[in-house]
């Protein structure tokens, strides 16, 4: 009798951590909301090698988000939860027993890696399997991103970052080196940004702050959304359609820059400008630019038959006078100044003192 009982005492020893381990080491499961469930934070990390250079690359079938900090360390480090959305808790376990994060060191990089199975074994519909990562870097590390369905928010210093293609929201500050950024849907926040810079998106805004390239072209697009940048100098290739531009504090540098609209206001405040040419057209819509009294330029204007030009509040000489178009000089400048519309749309140029 008393070798049967110390048996099943053995048994219940041997079942016991199989009953409290459903999902592996350190993957204990709590339910954060109604239908969500998370593990405890995990971490890891490794040395960054001497390209200081990051490649993070999520699975298609996970979302969630990413934030990248930069520390005065020489290795990065990741702390992440992993979070399934669904009804049944059972299901959850499962599902966050296929994500993975492993964070590796090779000879040209560091990989930080988010996989879950192709296809995804739950119901995109409604269920989804999540990864909240934050991930710190040495200074000036330069970072490329494929991890399509995560929000991004990246503090610096860095040198780079590189995000082909999102459908995330995206924020972005204390860059220096490159930019590269195309999302869809979702809005991008940018601040204290310089170097070459090319940033896209449709249907949501972008709006940024202290955007400066001494030598490369500055780049924006956007359809559907609007754009607004306080603070720009460089030379601009800025396009949008269906949506406004609003620059403030505004200094176009090199030989020339770009700014087109379709069916969206133009509002520019040039706060300096000693070289080269600004073009600027629209379709369907106005154009406003204040320029600062002491500006010498010419400036060209054109509308439609429909449209009108006003000038005011600055001293100017007319070149060319006719009833849709208006020629001036405010001084002997080499810099050129010109707006158009086609359509519908009128052109409104102000000096400071009338602001």
């Amino acid at each position: 009798m008393k070798l049967v009982q110390y048996s099943k005492l053995a048994l219940l020893i041997l079942i016991a951590p199989l009953v409290c381990s459903t999902t592996g080491v350190g993957q204990e499961i709590f339910q954060k909301g109604t239908g969500l469930y998370v593990t405890r934070e995990l971490t890891a990390g490794t040395s960054i090698g001497p390209h200081n250079k990051l490649v993070i690359r999520a699975a298609a079938s996970l979302n969630g988000r990413i934030e990248i900090q930069a520390s005065e360390q020489n290795e990065v480090t990741v702390a992440y939860t992993k979070q399934a959305k669904t009804s049944d808790r059972s299901r959850a376990i499962d599902y966050i027993d296929l994500i993975s994060v492993s964070l590796d060191s090779l000879p040209e990089y560091v990989r930080l890696e988010l996989r879950s199975p192709n296809p995804a074994p739950w119901d995109e519909q409604t269920e989804s399997g999540i990864v909240e990562a934050t991930v710190t870097v040495p200074n000036d590390c330069f970072i490329e991103m494929d991890a399509i369905y995560f929000d991004i928010a990246a503090v610096g210093p860095l040198t780079g970052l590189i995000v082909p293609s999102s459908l995330g929201r995206i924020d972005v500050s204390r860059l220096t080196g490159r930019l590269e950024l195309s999302t869809a849907n979702r809005r991008v926040k940018l601040e204290e940004i310089s170097g070459s810079i090319n940033v896209s998106t449709t249907n949501s805004s972008i709006v940024a702050r202290s955007i400066v390239s001494e030598n490369d072209e500055i780049m924006f697009r956007n359809d559907g959304g609007d754009i607004k940048i306080i603070g720009l100098r460089g030379r601009v290739n800025v396009k949008n359609r269906y949506g406004r531009i609003s620059i403030v504090d505004f200094q176009p540098l090199g030989e020339s820059g770009v700014i087109r609209c379709f069916s969206g206001p133009i509002v520019l405040e040039i706060s300096e400008m000693s070289e080269g040419q600004l073009v600027v057209t629209n379709r369907h819509e106005d154009i406003e630019i204040t320029i600062p009294d002491t500006l010498q330029a010419f400036i060209s204007l054109a509308v439609s038959d429909d449209g009108k030009i006003e000038v005011t509040n600055f001293p100017f000489k007319t070149e060319l006078v006719q009833h849709n178009r208006l020629n001036l000089l405010t001084g002997d400048s080499p810099v050129e100044i010109s707006g158009s519309i086609r359509g519908p749309g009128n052109i409104h140029v102000r000096g400071l003192s009338g602001e």
